[in-house]
């Protein structure tokens, strides 16, 4: 499989997809030059089961969590901060059609995901859009990096969850608003398909985990056994 992408690398380009320089340096296509590698914040170290971020403190938790109720998920992993490169990789992937960016996060991530908590999935599945916005969109963000995960874990990604209801925009709302917002907005019209499943639920941003929540909700009412959480970045 190397040689092939060497070999594909050496008749065309595929440039970075956040700076479009020559990529082919990497020895990969689809993934982050070196210069935009090191200026992305990534996180390192020990992480917070609760958003996926580094560790502040003494505690279990990172000192935003310590203030949530109780995650409805075992652990989380976070590649990086959603600010400056971050930020701009984030939204170049979920409003601008970089569908490469899916890749070459997945490709930083595979790795970290090594933890049993997430290796040992039975399935990744991916937050899903209401019908009404894929169409705009074209495509789930969410679900291309579940796909490019599932590739690289060896691991099915799977569709089980639906959302069965538009909802409005998360962005300006407290958290307690996004809660009530998702109320009743997440579904898995099979059961069968989840029960007695470890599930590695797959989404781009954490910001306060209210749509995480309402899906790992939704996916352990319907029978699975538990929810972890990846997301590319943490707010």
């Amino acid at each position: 499989m190397k040689f092939l992408h060497r070999a594909i690398n050496f008749l065309w380009e595929f440039p970075c997809p956040l700076c479009d320089c020559d990529n082919r340096r990497g020895g990969m296509f689809n993934t982050f030059c070196v210069d935009c590698l090191e200026k992305l914040p990534l996180f390192h170290g020990v992480r917070c089961p609760g958003c996926g971020g580094e560790l502040d403190g003494i505690f279990d938790q990172c000192s935003q969590c310590l203030k949530m109720p109780k995650r409805p998920w075992n652990n989380a992993m976070s590649l990086m901060k959603m600010e400056d490169l971050g930020e701009k990789a984030v939204y170049a992937l979920k409003f601008s059609g970089v569908t490469a960016i899916a890749r070459a996060a997945a490709e930083l991530a595979i790795p970290l995901l090594a933890h049993p908590d997430f290796s040992q999935c039975d399935m990744i599945v991916p937050v899903p859009l209401h019908w009404q916005r894929q169409m705009q969109r074209s495509y789930n963000q969410s679900e291309l990096l579940a796909k490019m995960l599932a590739r690289g874990m060896k691991k099915p990604c799977k569709t089980p969850l639906k959302r069965i209801r538009p909802t409005l925009r998360q962005a300006t709302l407290s958290r307690d608003e996004r809660l009530k917002n998702l109320k009743g907005a997440f579904t898995v019209p099979e059961p069968a398909t989840v029960a007695n499943k470890k599930i590695l639920l797959v989404d781009d941003v954490l910001t306060t985990g209210a749509t995480l929540h309402a899906c790992a909700e939704a996916l352990l009412q319907a029978g699975a056994a538990s929810v972890s959480v990846f997301t590319v970045a943490r707010r």
